[in-house]
């Protein structure tokens, strides 16, 4: 029989630990909830930002995100691990500023059709590679590359927080996978250890 990693066994150590909260937040302890956002808090906010590109309305987005799971906590059931319900939580959310923010660009592109459109911030040459190449995905792709890349969801989870099949999450992480070697080839540079091969992933 195979024993468990001392990763796996911290990591269940950790998710048991959130489960102990939830429960004690669920039960009446409005306290509690202070320890899951501390436990959250840089992971949401790195999640918003490459999604925003915004410090100021990442802050905003990040804390509305902790009031609607702290409103629906009761919704929670352990079908899921916590820490994707919470990032299924922020999808939505993210979406949904997203939408807003295209109703509004295509209302100002109307009332404006002599201003060009204004440039998209460039990224520092000092940062990651990665950086650049996240502003060519689209939105759904920049989710499914951080789920997968930085925060190592499966394709089983990531289907859950996305509501898609894992066989469509695992074909679009591979095809975003080749699209942005394919540009950073053209660039003349190379990316180390970002992507991964699907085979025999989870």
């Amino acid at each position: 029989m195979q024993t468990a990693s001392p990763g796996d066994m911290d990591s269940l150590r950790k998710s048991e630990a959130i489960e102990a909260i939830v429960e004690q937040v669920k039960a009446g302890d409005v306290q509690a909830y202070k320890s899951i956002m501390i436990q959250f808090d840089r992971q949401m906010y790195t999640y918003c930002y490459y999604i925003l590109k915004n410090h100021a309305e990442t802050e905003d987005a990040v804390q509305e995100i902790f009031i609607r799971a702290y409103e629906h906590l009761h919704q929670y059931t352990r079908q899921v691990s916590f820490s994707a319900w919470l990032y299924k939580m922020a999808y939505h959310h993210l979406m949904n500023i997203k939408k807003k923010q295209s109703r509004w660009f295509k209302l100002i592109e109307r009332c404006e059709e002599q201003v060009e459109p204004m440039p998209s911030q460039t990224l520092s040459q000092h940062e990651p590679v990665i950086h650049e190449l996240l502003t060519h995905l689209t939105s759904e792709e920049r989710h499914i590359l951080l789920l997968k890349s930085v925060e190592k969801y499966t394709f089983e989870e990531i289907s859950e927080i996305l509501g898609l099949k894992p066989a469509t999450v695992r074909k679009k992480y591979e095809r975003l996978r080749h699209k942005l070697i394919e540009r950073s080839s053209k660039k003349g540079e190379v990316i180390h250890g970002t992507f991964t091969t699907t085979n025999g992933m989870q």
